[in-house]
């Protein structure tokens, strides 16, 4: 996430205005610059104070007191004033950028090479579904065969009961339950059932921009949670005919092959071992969430919860870490800090108060939790809204 300059972060840096006046403004120290580069490997040594205004489009400013660390990176917003002996650049985020700089004094700041260069890496999609052409649950019994065929389009396969075999360019996969194949364009595919199993499974054929699709060809992927959660919401919007549904069903099947890309990186959260055990601990686990929330403004502590919902507490800990990928203990105190978070923005409790009322032990103890959460401390964090 970027900040912006009237961050509390910026302070160490400069100022900013919301309008500086009119005694500020020296027209004949005042540069208009366009602003297009996406990189930046020099930056300027303010040699006097400076005030820098974005005319046009979004702009990153780089900044920091020593050229050979990382700079830090701002959004510019507001009018800013620069401290004279920062190390300072510009990227812009838009494709078209205009900043006006002005100074009181004369402008002849030097460039100065830095140890760690930077580069904006634009946030654009890697893939877009372009349509979906058909989608089909369906029920095969045993001995089922499909001779096979190629076509055009990408075809995603979910088995949801069963087992199913299937042929791709001579390549024999079994997908079993929660299995997922992707037959991409052009590839030729039959599918078929033993005389042991019957099976069930969704199809969906579909037209999709993506740079490289090798790494979807020729390989079951295990679908876990993430992926179930957003085939069970394809399902539920496919049957609807209300407005926007259809971009729903576009936006879901784009996440599932989202995951499936990423499958290599990040692990998707595993699923319960079956539909009766998934529907166990999806009613307990939003059990102990609601519970938390009624109650997060009291001492909770993992021996209460435990007692309150008869489980152990390594039945407690991975509930949580298989469907939150957070210990229960963390969960609780994220939540707390929260809460405090927006009772400091509200202004109307003293922050000795807040950590009080959100059963922290000491304020102490809460600023050094919230500023490790944070970034900034409690104090700090109200000041920013005492402006």
């Amino acid at each position: 996430m970027y900040q912006k300059t009237t961050n509390i972060a910026f302070k160490e840096y400069g100022l900013t205005f919301s309008d500086i006046g009119s005694k500020y403004l020296h027209k004949e120290n005042t540069i208009i610059k366009d602003i297009d580069n996406k990189q930046v490997d020099h930056l300027f040594l303010a040699s006097k104070e400076l005030y820098i205004k974005v005319l046009k489009g979004i702009v990153l400013l780089l900044v920091t007191k020593d050229r050979n660390v990382q700079p830090e990176r701002f959004v510019i917003h507001q009018i800013v004033n620069l401290k004279k002996g920062v190390y300072y650049g510009f990227v812009a985020i838009s494709d078209d950028a205009k900043i006006e700089m002005a100074s009181p004094y004369s402008y002849n700041d030097k460039l100065y090479p830095i140890t760690h260069p930077y580069t904006y890496r634009r946030i654009t999609p890697s893939l877009k579904i372009k349509e979906i052409y058909s989608y089909y649950y369906v029920v095969r019994s045993t001995n089922y065969t499909f001779y096979g065929e190629t076509h055009d389009f990408w075809e995603l396969t979910i088995v949801s009961y069963g087992q199913l075999k299937t042929k791709v360019d001579d390549k024999e996969f079994i997908l079993n339950e929660n299995d997922i194949l992707l037959y991409a364009p052009g590839q030729f595919h039959d599918q078929s059932t033993d005389d042991e199993h019957v099976c069930s499974y969704i199809t969906v054929i579909f037209a999709m921009d993506l740079a490289n699709g090798e790494h979807l060809k020729n390989r079951i992927f295990k679908s876990g949670r993430e992926i179930r959660n957003y085939v069970e919401d394809f399902v539920k919007y496919s049957s609807r005919d209300i407005p926007y549904n259809d971009d729903l069903l576009l936006a879901d099947l784009e996440k599932i092959i989202i995951y499936l890309l990423r499958s290599d990186y990040v692990k998707d959260l595993p699923l319960s071992s079956t539909p009766m055990q998934q529907k166990y601990d999806s009613e307990l686990l939003d059990g102990i969430i609601n519970y938390i929330n009624e109650n997060i403004y009291s001492p909770i502590t993992i021996e209460e919860l435990c007692e309150k919902f008869s489980i152990s507490r390594s039945t407690l800990q991975i509930l949580f870490n298989n469907n939150l990928e957070v210990a229960p203990k963390q969960y609780i105190s994220d939540l707390k800090l929260s809460k405090a978070k927006q009772l400091i923005k509200e202004s109307s409790h003293t922050i000795s108060e807040i950590a009080t009322i959100c059963g922290f032990g000491s304020i102490h103890y809460f600023s050094r939790k919230f500023k490790s959460t944070f970034g900034i401390t409690p104090t700090d964090y109200a000041k920013s809204f005492s402006k």
